[in-house]
């Protein structure tokens, strides 16, 4: 397991739940001071950095980086020794160093409506290729193209490349560009997906010009709007 994700899940646990010391080891139980987690935006990603740690959760990083300072090679060892020095001396400004690879949680959410977005996009592509030649010269199929996401949805994009080019799902969106350039990506999508999620509820499985005419329609609302 990643040091960082072994550290970073000490702390949480730590930080949940106040510790319980034998009588003997004569530790004196203080009120649990909570981690503040300070969000770092490091291109395009954040990173998730402890401003703070308590006492007790820094024995117990020292603790584990030693165990894993004893155990790995030179250059693991001169890192852990790094890191311990840090924490030992509470140096807060370089926690990065310490936590420097988790990412913040990408909400369930987040896949959710990719997963959705793709499976629209599955429908209409298939719908689309059934098409004669006339009625797909007749309609806008240029304004109905999946654009990837634009920046103002990191998340999105950063999984949707992940599902992609990690897990090889969505394998027809393989090489293909991303990241959009435009600022209105999920919101073209999100109107596209209320006449998807109609057309779900009366489990229609193929799209006719008219339908298709539907997703367009919502596509120009966006424009429509910009003007307003």
């Amino acid at each position: 397991m990643n040091i960082d994700r072994q550290m970073y899940r000490i702390t949480e646990q730590c930080n949940c739940k106040r510790a319980n010391f034998p009588e003997h080891c004569n530790v004196k139980q203080t009120q649990n001071v909570p981690i503040t987690i300070n969000l770092l935006k490091m291109s395009n990603q954040l990173y998730m950095i402890p401003e703070s740690i308590s006492l007790i959760e820094r024995q117990l990083l020292i603790n584990q980086c030693k165990i894993l300072s004893a155990i790995g090679n030179e250059k693991e060892r001169e890192l852990y020794e790094k890191r311990i020095e840090i924490l030992e001396k509470g140096y807060t400004g370089l926690y990065p160093k310490v936590f420097n690879n988790l990412y913040e949680e990408v909400p369930l959410s987040v896949y959710n409506e990719i997963s959705d977005i793709m499976k629209m996009y599955s429908r209409i592509n298939d719908s689309i290729r059934l098409l004669p030649e006339a009625d797909k010269e007749a309609l806008d199929l240029a304004s109905l193209e999946f654009e990837g996401f634009d920046q103002d949805s990191g998340m999105h994009y950063y999984m949707m490349s992940y599902l992609v080019d990690r897990m090889d799902e969505h394998g027809e969106y393989k090489g293909r560009e991303l990241k959009s350039h435009k600022s209105n990506s999920l919101i073209k999508y999100n109107r596209m997906l209320s006449v998807y999620f109609d057309y779900e509820n009366v489990k229609k499985q193929q799209y006719s010009v008219s339908d298709l005419q539907n997703f367009i329609d919502q596509v120009k609302t966006i424009v429509l709007d910009t003007q307003a």
